[in-house]
């Protein structure tokens, strides 16, 4: 080889500090979004492994799909939000409604640049006629999101404002999420907990029944009953071959009976029926949410026989952290195994290792469901692997009920029925299970939340877990941290003025001593109760005066509730209310710290000081009624250049 040929090959290979050979000429990158709609099929590979392909060329409005196409493309490509197949498949769900929705209209958008903010919310509408408004909400915002992932020259300038103005905004669905869920009472969880435990127990000891014959079969077949060397022979064959033998009802017919194949089936392997408890006990016992428990992978490592480290996969959090590692407690001894994290993870991997010898699945999850289908892939692939499989490989809805389960075991609610008085079922929720050991292990660590927050930051476990729980709201200023504890102490030593109940009335029958018992004349008392001196929750007594400068106030809104020149009335609720809402959701954006710092004070006053003045009835109005208020930024005042 010539020396300019070696430095031509030197050249082209790629490596550390050096950049790839490039083409000659001018050339520019083809975006992948456009290369994947040139069918209008759109490949999706997620981080959780699963695959599967979408076809726009099959949805309504030529004109619309192929932007639509692509946008689905980019919001489900490597950089994209959507990585997930489940999420995928929401998503594609949504929009394709969407656009079947929109060609029903008698004028439909007939290009990109006609669909207008119009369309959306008369589709919203239209959905709310088959689903609550928070569902029909949360599917608008995954419409907006498409949009927004769109080149913004193809929208109408109306769309493009529109979508770019939901883009920081939280939205409905989004607001009740930060209310979270509640957890259940001790007695509902010891419930729970138990009806799991047994079930599992069971699972395990059916299991484990069958091995002991089939061992019994292997080495001493002779000291076995004909009927038992007729069962053993059956199981040797399916733990071979993984084949469950068809049982027929009548000798020479062609039916059989697939509740005694399943049967038969589950002497060695865990049917759809095992999900329930598995799923329950498994989230009881860990702390995790149903989709990291549904994701758990086959490899572990034992340490010491006292703890397994497992790798997690965490589908809500950002790319760089959608996995982690734990160390799960195993025990002592094999009765802690229902106890224990560990222990009920290695137990879970033992009862599942048969079937994923036939699955191939790198998933510690392995049924048997024998082929449900007479065609297509699914049908394929379970009679590749004779019918067992990773319930949660194709999506994470595995088709098993927590509802008929809670029912079979007489589950039961705090809550009675208002007619009959009887105690209502238990509804199960992956969520609120979670959400209960979240509330125990806080508990349990004396409130200390940054000692119980094992598997979210503290902003999370408050926001998400523990603020929507009625168990909560009794030391709701201990979750926070301690600097909490000392905004509280602030906030009690300052006596608020507060018009409500028999001082109000006696504003009216008599203003002069109500006056002098607020510290204020009859004619000031009598202006503030006529709203010629609200600000923006609350009346200012003086305004002229500031209390620590004597001048004329000039300080942000939210500093009203804790100044002696403050007055509350009744028809401040609304508003009071409102403000709460947007001090809560400001710990969306800030640490635990900086929102005790900045807003700890003013939301303890009205938590503390002002709402249990009022009655239930007088808040449920002001409920109602709640005004939407600027951002907290503007009610903040102004602000010294940084």
């Amino acid at each position: 080889m010539t020396d300019d040929a070696t430095v031509l090959s030197r050249a082209a290979r790629a490596g550390r500090g050096r950049p790839s050979a490039m083409p000659s000429g001018p050339y520019e990158p083809e975006p992948a979004a456009e290369r994947a709609v040139r069918t209008l099929l759109v490949a999706f590979h997620g981080e959780d492994g699963r695959s599967k392909t979408y076809d726009f060329g099959k949805l309504p409005l030529p004109a619309l799909r192929t932007e639509f196409a692509a946008a689905f493309a980019a919001r489900t490509g490597v950089a994209g939000e959507l990585r997930t197949l489940n999420s995928a498949n929401n998503s594609f769900t949504i929009h394709r409604r969407f656009l079947l929705f929109l060609a029903t209209l008698k004028n439909p958008p007939h290009d990109l640049a006609a669909l207008g903010p119009r369309h959306l919310e008369r589709y919203r509408f239209r959905r709310m006629e088959a689903v609550n408004e928070l569902t029909a909400e949360r599917e608008l915002a995954e419409v907006r999101a498409l949009l927004r992932s769109m080149q913004p020259d193809l929208l109408g300038a109306e769309l493009r404002d529109h979508v770019t103005q939901y883009r920081h905004s939280t939205g409905l669905w989004k607001r009740e999420r930060r209310g979270g869920v509640s957890g259940y009472s001790d007695r509902e969880f010891r419930d729970l907990m138990t009806a799991a435990r047994s079930d599992v127990a069971a699972i395990r000891d059916r299991i484990e029944a069958a091995e002991r014959l089939l061992n019994s079969y292997r080495t001493d077949p002779g000291a076995m009953s004909e009927a038992g060397r007729e069962r053993g022979a059956v199981l040797d064959a399916m733990d071979h071959t993984g084949v469950v033998p068809r049982v027929h009802p009548d000798p020479g017919s062609r039916n059989w009976d697939h509740a005694a194949e399943t049967e038969l089936a589950s002497q060695l392997f865990l049917t759809i029926a095992d999900l329930s408890p598995l799923i329950v006990l498994a989230i009881g016992l860990s702390g995790r949410n149903v989709e990291t428990i549904k994701e758990l992978g086959a490899e572990h490592e034992i340490l010491d026989d006292r703890a397994v480290r497992v790798h997690l996969t965490k589908r809500r959090r950002d790319k760089q952290h959608v996995h982690t590692t734990v160390l799960w407690e195993v025990g002592s001894h094999q009765s802690r195994q229902l106890h224990t994290p560990g222990g009920f993870y290695l137990l879970l991997h033992r009862l599942t290792a048969r079937g994923r010898r036939f699955t191939g699945d790198t998933r510690v999850w392995s049924i048997w469901r024998g082929a449900g289908a007479r065609s297509g892939s699914l049908w394929e692939k379970s009679a590749a692997t004779h019918g067992h499989r990773d319930p949660f490989a194709v999506s994470l809805n595995g088709g098993y009920e927590l509802k008929e389960w809670a029912r079979r075991h007489g589950l039961s609610a705090d809550e009675t029925d208002p007619e009959t008085g009887e105690p209502l079922p238990l509804p199960v929720n992956g969520n609120r299970i979670k959400t209960t050991v979240e509330v125990r292990t806080v508990k349990a660590v004396g409130g200390h939340l940054p000692s119980a927050s094992r598997t979210n930051t503290i902003d999370v476990s408050f926001e998400h877990y523990l603020r929507g729980d009625k168990t909560v709201k009794e030391w709701a200023e201990k979750v926070l941290n301690t600097a909490l504890a000392d905004a509280e102490s602030s906030a009690r030593a300052f006596h608020l003025r507060v018009l409500s109940g028999e001082l109000e009335q006696a504003a009216t029958r008599a203003p002069e001593a109500a006056a002098a018992a607020l510290g204020t004349t009859a004619a000031t008392l009598k202006s503030a109760t006529a709203g010629e001196l609200d600000t923006l929750a609350s009346s200012c007594l003086d305004f002229e005066h500031h209390p620590d400068t004597n001048a004329e106030c000039n300080v942000s809104f939210l500093t009203c509730l804790s100044c002696p020149n403050a007055l509350v009335a009744e028809r401040h609720l609304p508003a009071l209310l409102a403000l709460l809402d947007a001090l809560q959701s400001a710990l969306q954006e800030l640490t635990v710290d900086a929102w005790v710092a900045r807003h700890g004070r003013t939301w303890l006053t009205i938590t503390r000081l002002i709402l249990p003045r009022f009655t239930d009835g007088q808040l449920e109005k002001a409920t109602r009624n709640k005004p939407t208020l600027p951002p907290l930024n503007l009610l903040d005042g102004p602000k010294e250049p940084q």
